[in-house]
């Protein structure tokens, strides 16, 4: 996940005060002069990782923290996590980067602290990403064109393409591609491009699904979900 899509960097005072007054929360959990009620929040494939997690000591800017093996899976992979409690002000979550990680310990070490808006919280619907190439075909009034699904919800999804749709934001675009063993043509609108890549720009649409290709894409989203966690717990055993 673009991390732009999934946080946003918040300072109230400064780096530093900032980074104080939420190692204070640790220190105060730590101590029993606040409820812990820490969440860990990560993305595995889109699909969210959140787990509770407990304080085990905190020396000079760092926290160690017990946390659930999956959690530490994909801390150790992406390196970061978010963080979230009642405690942070304003509705705050906090993003902090990983200097350790052990999923057999079920620990991680964490500094780096800041706090953040986390967007992707805000989402309407699960979004997966996709670990097999699955093609779509894009044509619209003023052009035609080819790509691969990157992950998709059930009203959205990203698309890398040979090249951008020559349509303007909203523009209509329909939408040729198979899921479930079955081809569907969903109507869409351009949003936006996300990103550009070596194999061409990923590009971001709003679907208009009728109610068969909702439920179809709804199946699928399902079954995904439950093939990441599986993937994720097979990698956590291994």
């Amino acid at each position: 996940m673009n991390p732009k899509d999934t946080y946003q960097l918040v300072t109230l005072e400064n780096g530093t005060q900032d980074a104080a007054s939420i190692l204070n929360v640790f220190a105060e959990m730590a101590s029993g002069g606040r409820k812990p009620d820490l969440t860990l929040l990560n993305y595995y494939h889109e699909v969210p990782v959140s787990y509770p997690a407990t304080v085990v000591g905190i020396e000079a800017d760092s926290v160690e923290l017990a946390v659930h093996e999956h959690q530490a899976m994909v801390i150790k992979s992406d390196n970061s996590t978010l963080v979230k409690s009642a405690h942070f002000p304003n509705g705050l979550g906090v993003h902090c980067y990983a200097a350790y990680a052990n999923v057999t310990k079920k620990t991680v070490i964490l500094h780096n602290f800041a706090y953040a808006q986390i967007r992707a919280e805000r989402r309407d619907a699960v979004r997966v990403r996709l670990d097999q190439p699955v093609p779509v075909c894009l044509s619209s009034r003023e052009s035609k064109s080819v790509g691969t699904i990157v992950d998709i919800s059930g009203c959205g999804i990203s698309v890398q393409c040979a090249e951008p749709p020559a349509v303007t934001p909203e523009g209509e675009v329909q939408l040729s591609f198979g899921v479930l063993g079955t081809m569907l043509s969903v109507s869409a609108a351009f949003v936006r491009t996300i990103a550009n890549g070596e194999e061409g720009p990923i590009c971001s649409f709003q679907l208009r699904p009728d109610s068969r290709a909702e439920n179809l894409i709804g199946r699928f989203i399902y079954q995904r979900q439950i093939e990441i966690i599986q993937d994720l717990k097979s990698r956590v055993a291994a």
